[in-house]
């Protein structure tokens, strides 16, 4: 008997009829307790993710076996459940349910009701993150997700994304979180993914991480897109026009105040005053404007407020067999420069179909493309405020006849800089192309409640960037002939040169699982295995000419021999997955769930590429005991803890090879000719692994007044080990040994995090109020540190980025002050007064402290508001941080005008003054990193505020239109903070030179019909 052939037949008759099982079609209208019609129901056959959604009018249409139950759910709302049976109509009316036990919340590979979530998990709608009016997703996290800190750090069209730490900083190297977009690790493209595509989002905090593995330390973000339904097509259509204006611009000195000051720092100096007979001209009027104009360089790069605009369209819908959702997303932003040329802006397109071939299987196909378009300075931002942070004021932006002023070095005129139509370009080019496509087989054949999915991915990313450096004419007027000298200058010399720089890189992840979902009675099991790999390679070149004649061919071939260069590299890694989950309830009562991922990385050698990252976590939901069900006043409550292992492998590849670097090496050959050679570059390390981290979290969820009021509090602990890090400090300098890192390093992590939501409905008005805390402190137990190194220098033992500056003690008044104490050789009254920490009666670096805190906030919290009443809707999310330090040192010629007005001018006149004695950039004695010059960044931000109003539905149903929606939105409205002159969220040390967060002000208009 051919065993084979018989069980070969017997696998594929099963497969058949899993395919091909006889339907019936059933319709029918869901209502709320009113009768009014609910859009947007889910209506799954029970144990398949086979379903659809009621249209606009409550209707449905899904096709099922007479044997299917039909479980009809949607948010606030309890859930229903019906036998098909004979009945091919059936309507059904859904009460509201208070404690929305029934929401559904994406997690790593799959779905969990909230109800029996275990994890510490936050997830956000895409409706709350599209009404912000932002145009970068990231900027939408702030103040609005417990345990997430989001920290704007530049306004910067285009570059003005959050950087995003989950539960703070844990490690020396990267600490990004994760980023999965439609079940695909490490897609690029959150910040400027369409936030109108965006269905939900979800941030995994604890052990729930951990089915993420060697990727899984720093959290995970979960961004699932809009899919199609079945009903009718529904068009959408999103736009927004609005400005943007800094938040905070810099205010510098004027003409006078900057010769006043000038001088002041040469008489402290003992060089002639150069300003000493001129700057009384401004006071009195009888100043020469040609040779000396009071430039407001800040005011002559800056304009009032930049456009922004953005557009969205999609069409959602389908049948019972096919489901679609297409949108297209545009978006063009202007900097706030003057006058510019400047400019960013992406297309984006989107399709989302789910094909259901039959009962049991159904196939997905999801592609993406993005393009973004950065028109940029040769200049970067950071280089660009440098500059007018040290111009002269005395320098015209332009002279009375139209020609262009000198600029402080090199021509570099801010006026023409800011413009940018002379100067030269750097234009970037990057394309996004995602492709996914994947299959979901049910199995009931077999038994109930058995998958198989899996889908093929592959991503790519075409990058092209160029820049040309152009030359450009400034002047400077000659007093002793009466003309204008002309200077041309380039910022690399003087010829046009440029450079141009592709790189492709590509992302095949492949993913195969196995489900299993059953309910046994009282008891609810679920659990998948699965296998998943991804492979991630690309290759970059560049080349650079000069001596170019003109800049209307700017192209490489145009370019001159001499000085040509170029270059190029490629690059690689994969990593391979075995993992799976076990979820298992008792009457929703008694939650218990086990993970389990088995990574391999080629980032490390075949000994030290696996390893086990666990993750367990179980709760219990007290509230459905029969001893609670007297105690009325809480209506849900559920204890949960868990334990994970997490790792993390972003480490540079190939670290556990020793490596070696070409040189020029010697001239050799019949016709002598110098060739390449090698060099030893560093030892390799084969022990090298990936960090791992120990992650406990205990958590409460307790739920008040059927609904109305909602507590979470959580407490979470993690201990990071095998931190890659150098070992260098315990070996001298003069061995001139480079030995490669090591995983030594140890940090600790931890805090609490509290969220409390209130809503309630009265008649025609309802209205919200939700906050959230989150306080997160970390500890470095230890990195190779030199053995001399003080104790109170030592970064072990304090914060990772933890300020290492000079304590002070106020201004010297007198020199008897100085003499009497320790002191700088050179200091003089007006200067800060450093303390000697070391006793050993000199100032020296042995002196520094390390600070408490860093500019990375321990503290961070949101507050929202809103608000609905007869179509019109009122929205407030505050923001804000605390327990965080900015370091601002004047480093510059020309400082805010803050340090001239409240500057130490002698001990009679000025002994209570806020800031030293006038100086610069040059300073020895006052531009040392100290606590003088720590800023509190605490700081309060009404991060956004909308108020919108949609017209009635009435009013709209003889034109078919389904909605029309009104909305003005402001972000970064205000903020109240401890610094005042430079933005609280700046980047570390940076002294306001760097491109300003933004506040917008946004209308816009959401039509679907």
């Amino acid at each position: 008997m051919n065993y084979k052939k018989i069980t070969f037949i017997m696998l594929f008759s099963l497969l058949m009829s899993s395919l091909f099982a006889q339907e019936v079609e059933v319709k029918g209208v869901v209502t709320d307790s009113k009768g009014e019609a609910v859009t947007g129901v889910y209506v799954m056959i029970k144990g398949t993710t086979k379903g659809t959604v009621t249209d606009i009018d409550g209707k449905y249409s899904v096709n099922a076996d007479p044997k299917d139950y039909l479980v009809y759910s949607f948010i606030g709302m309890d859930s229903s459940e019906e036998l098909v049976g004979t009945r091919s109509l059936i309507n059904v009316a859904l009460d509201e349910d208070g404690l929305k036990l029934d929401e559904v919340v994406v997690v790593g590979y799959g779905t969990q009701r909230k109800a029996t979530l275990t994890g510490s998990v936050a997830a956000v709608k895409g409706d709350a993150i599209a009404n912000t009016g932002n145009s970068n997703v990231s900027n939408s996290f702030a103040g609005r997700i417990p345990g997430v800190i989001a920290s704007n750090r530049s306004g910067e069209p285009g570059s003005g994304m959050s950087s995003i730490l989950i539960r703070g900083k844990g490690t020396l190297n990267d600490s990004k979180p994760l980023i999965v977009i439609d079940g695909v690790a490490n897609r690029s493209g959150l910040d400027y993914l369409s936030p109108n595509d965006i269905e939900s989002l979800t941030v995994l905090k604890d052990a729930s991480a951990a089915i993420y593995g060697a990727q899984a330390a720093n959290g995970v973000i979960l961004v699932t897109t809009k899919r199609g339904v079945s009903s009718k097509p529904t068009v959408t259509y999103n736009g927004t026009v609005g400005f943007s204006q800094h938040t905070t611009t810099p205010n510098l000195m004027d003409s006078y105040e900057y010769m006043t000051f000038a001088d002041e720092i040469s008489g402290y100096n003992g060089t002639p005053k150069m300003f000493e007979n001129i700057k009384g001209g401004y006071l009195d009027g009888t100043i020469d404007e040609l040779q000396y104009a009071d430039t407001d360089w800040m005011d002559v790069i800056f304009r009032p407020a930049a456009p922004q605009t953005r557009h969205s369209l999609s069409v959602r819908g389908g049948s019972e067999k096919v489901k679609y959702y297409i949108s297209g997303d545009y978006l063009y932003q202007e900097p706030n420069y003057e006058n510019t040329v400047f400019s960013f802006s992406t297309a984006q397109i989107r399709a989302n179909i789910d094909a259901q071939i039959s009962k049991n299987f159904k196939l997905t196909v999801e592609l993406a493309g993005r393009k973004e378009e950065r028109n940029n300075s040769i200049y970067p931002s950071g280089v660009m405020f440098w500059e007018a942070f040290n111009a002269y004021p005395y320098l015209p932006d332009y002279y009375p006849n139209g020609l262009p002023g000198p600029g402080l070095s090199e021509g570099n005129n801010l006026a023409l800089l800011a413009s940018g139509a002379e100067t030269g370009y750097n234009r970037s080019n990057d394309f996004y192309a995602d492709s996914k496509v994947g299959f979901d087989l049910q199995l009931p054949s077999i038994t109930e409640g058995l998958s198989i999915n899996g889908y093929g991915a592959f991503d790519m990313v075409f990058s092209n960037d160029k820049q040309l450096w152009d030359t450009w004419d400034t002047y400077r007027y000659n007093p002793s002939t009466g003309d204008y000298d002309k200077q041309t200058t380039n910022m690399e010399g003087s010829n046009i040169n440029l450079k141009q720089a592709s790189d492709y890189n590509s992302s095949s992840t492949l993913h195969l699982k196995l489900n299993y979902q059953r309910r046994f009675g009282d008891h609810n099991i679920g659990a998948f295995v699965a296998y998943e790999q991804n492979q991630y390679e690309g290759e970059n070149f560049w080349a650079h000419r000069y001596y170019f004649d003109s800049n209307q061919i700017d192209y490489l071939d145009a370019g001159g021999d001499k000085d040509k260069d170029n270059g190029g590299k490629g690059y690689i890694s994969a990593r391979q997955n075995f993992f799976g989950r076990i979820n298992y309830d008792y009457k929703s009562k008694y939650l218990l769930e086990f993970t389990m991922r088995y990574d391999g990385s080629m980032n490390f050698m075949n000994s030290k590429r696996w390893g086990a990252f666990p993750g367990i976590s179980a709760g219990w939901r007290v509230s459905e005991e029969e001893f609670f069900k007297n105690v009325t006043a809480v209506n849900e409550l559920k204890v949960r803890a868990s334990w994970g292992k997490l790792g993390n492998d972003r480490v540079d590849p190939f670290q556990y090879l020793s490596t070696y670097e070409l040189t020029n090496g010697a001239i050799l050959g019949e016709s002598p000719a110098l060739t390449n050679g090698l060099q030893a570059n560093r030892i390799g390390n084969p022990n090298i692994t990936w960090e791992e981290v120990d992650t406990k979290n205990i958590g409460v969820d307790a739920t008040f007044l059927n609904g109305k009021l909602t507590v979470s509090g959580e407490y979470f602990h993690q201990y990071r080990t095998n931190i890659l890090t150098p070992k260098q400090a315990s070996v001298p300098d003069y061995t001139g040994v480079i030995l490669p890192d090591q995983n030594i390093g140890e940090i600790s992590n931890q805090g609490v995090e509290l969220s409390i939501n209130h809503s309630n409905t009265v008649g025609d008005f309802s209205y919200s109020v939700g906050g959230n805390i989150t306080y997160t402190k970390n500890n470095i137990h230890f990195f190779d540190e030199a053995s001399n190194v003080p104790e109170w220098q030592r970064r072990t033992g304090n914060s990772i980025d933890s300020w290492l500056m000079y304590e002070s003690d106020g201004i010297y008044q007198t020199q008897d002050e100085i003499d009497n104490t320790p002191h700088l050789v050179g200091t003089q009254p007006g200067d800060i007064k450093y303390l000697d920490k070391d006793l050993d009666g000199v100032i020296t670096t042995n002196d520094m402290v390390r600070s408490e805190t860093s500019n990375i906030p321990q503290l961070v919290f949101g507050l929202h508001l809103g608000a609905q009443w007869r179509g019109f809707d009122v929205s407030l999310l505050f923001s804000g941080q605390a327990m965080a330090t900015q370091m601002i040192v004047p480093f510059s010629y020309n400082a805010h005008q803050e340090f001239y007005d409240n500057r130490w001018i002698s001990a009679t006149e000025t002994p209570n003054s806020e800031y030293p004695r006038a100086f610069n950039k040059d300073d020895k004695f006052n531009t040392k990193w100290s606590d003088f010059w720590l800023y509190d960044a605490s700081f309060l931000r009404l991060k956004s505020a909308e108020i919108a109003y949609s017209l009635p539905k009435r009013l709209l149903e003889k034109a078919n239109i389904g909605g029309v929606r009104i909305f003005v939105v402001g972000n970064n409205l205000f903020t109240l903070d401890h610094i005042g002159f430079q933005d609280p969220e700046s980047d570390a040390t940076s002294a306001g030179q760097y491109y300003p967060q933004q506040k917008s002000y946004t209308l816009g208009v959401n039509i679907s019909f």
